[in-house]
C-alpha cells in the first residue's frame, strides 16, 4: 500500500540539546555532562577496564506537529580512538536524563554536579537508574561500524524514523539516545565531539513531510475524496501517521469521523 505524501518535503539539520557520557567505576559518581566530548566503549587496564556510554538528545519543536518523518541520520565526529574497528549503536533511551555542569578533559571523568547523569544516577544525586548503566532498548535503532578519526553516520533506518516520529508526536517520550560502543574489548573506547566542542558538534538530519492544511486531505492533492478514504482504510488499526488524523496512534474510528466531515 503506498500512502500519499507531501510534495514539499522539508530537512533541517538540529543540533544536540544534551550529552553526557555514563562512566562505570569505583565510585559510580563521575560525570561529564559539560565536557567536550562523549565516550563509547571499554577503556584498557590503566583506566581500570571500565565501560563508557554516551547519551544525546535532540529537540523536535521545530517540526509542525502532525508532519510525517521519512528519514533520520545522525553524524558524530570522532576525534580520538584507541584503534580497531568497532560497532558503535544508537539504542533508546526509556527514561529522562539530566547534563550538568561536570567538566573534565579525558573519559575519566569529574566529580558529578547537581542534575549529572551518572552511572547510577539519571540525575545525580537522588535519582537512581532502577540498573546502573542506564535504561536502553535491547534493540538498537541504528549501528554503524567506527575506526579512525572521522564522521560517522547513524541511519536512515526505519527504526530512527519511528522513534523520531513518536518524539515529534508525543514529545513527553524522547528521552533520546544512548551511544553504545564494544562493552567487551579492551581499549575499544571511542571519543565523539560533544555539543559544547568548539567544531564538529553532533548533527541530527531530519527530512519530513509538513502537514496539509486539511489534515483529512491525506494525499495533499487540495480535496478530501474517495482517495483519501482509500488511504486512511487501508492503513486501519495501524499508527501510521499519514492516516492518523488526530494523531492519538491509531487509524480508527475516530479518523473516519474526521474526513467525512472534512468532504
Amino acid at each position: 500500500m503506498c500512502f500519499g505524501l507531501n510534495a514539499h518535503a522539508t530537512t533541517i539539520t538540529l543540533g544536540s540539546v544534551k550529552d553526557s557520557t555514563l562512566i562505570s567505576d569505583n565510585s559510580s559518581q563521575l560525570a561529564l555532562g559539560a565536557a567536550y566530548n562523549i565516550y563509547a566503549g571499554r577503556v584498557g587496564d590503566q583506566g581500570g577496564a571500565f565501560l563508557r556510554r554516551g547519551l544525546i538528545q535532540f529537540d523536535f519543536q521545530s517540526i509542525p506537529a502532525g508532519s510525517v518523518i521519512t528519514s533520520v541520520q545522525l553524524k558524530l565526529y570522532m576525534s580520538q580512538s584507541q584503534g580497531g574497528t568497532y560497532t558503535v549503536s544508537l539504542n533508546r533511551s526509556t527514561l529522562s536524563w539530566g547534563e550538568g555542569a561536570s567538566f573534565g578533559f579525558g573519559g575519566g571523568g569529574a566529580p558529578a554536579q547537581p542534575g549529572d547523569s551518572t552511572w547510577i544516577n539519571r540525575f545525580y544525586p537522588s535519582s537512581p537508574w532502577p540498573t546502573p548503566g542506564g535504561q536502553f532498548s535491547s534493540v538498537a535503532s541504528a549501528s554503524t561500524n567506527v575506526t579512525g578519526v572521522a564522521w560517522y553516520v547513524w541511519g536512515s533506518s526505519a527504526r530512527m524514523v519511528e522513534d523520531v516520529q513518536e518524539w515529534v508526536n508525543q514529545p513527553t517520550t524522547n528521552f533520546g539516545w544512548g551511544v553504545l560502543g564494544n562493552e567487551v574489548t579492551l581499549q575499544s573506547v571511542k571519543r565523539f565531539e560533544s555539543r559544547q566542542a568548539s567544531v564538529n558538534n553532533p548533527q541530527l538530519i531530519v527530512t519530513f513531510n509538513p502537514p496539509a492544511a486539511n489534515p483529512a486531505d491525506l494525499n495533499n492533492d487540495g480535496v478530501v475524496n474517495g482517495v483519501d478514504l482509500a488511504i486512511l482504510l487501508g492503513a486501519w488499526n495501524s499508527s501510521n501517521p499519514t492516516a492518523d488524523i488526530n494523531r492519538n496512534g491509531i487509524v480508527d474510528g475516530t479518523d473516519l469521523t474526521i474526513l467525512l466531515a472534512s468532504w
